[in-house]
């Protein structure tokens, strides 16, 4: 059975790549896919990091949502706006999760 954390994080690198194959501009998207990637490694275990503390989560959380809410700024199509929602949407709810269970 997967995880809701897995579930996102493959949701995030499945928009981040399709946001990178039909948009013009591939740097914000590609931002979010390396984020999204490195999510995904670590969400499966393919990846350890010794990191002490939230901060990881919250740079990954960001490194989704930043780049997801200016491409949803520039989308011109309805796949694109589609995408770039379902990122910012991830890349926000992961940040805010973690902001609340650092305090």
């Amino acid at each position: 059975m997967i995880s809701l954390h897995v579930a996102l994080a493959y949701s995030a690198a499945f928009a981040a790549a399709y946001l990178v194959l039909t948009t013009p501009s591939r740097l914000l998207p590609g931002i979010a896919l390396l984020a999204a990637g490195a999510e995904v490694a670590l969400a499966e275990g393919w990846l350890r990091l010794a990191v002490h503390g939230p901060t990881l989560s919250l740079a990954l959380g960001a490194g989704i949502a930043v780049p997801a809410l200016v491409a949803w700024w520039r989308a011109g199509g309805k796949g694109a706006v589609t995408g770039a929602s379902v990122l910012a949407f991830i890349g926000l709810l992961q940040s805010g999760l973690t902001l609340l269970a650092r305090s």
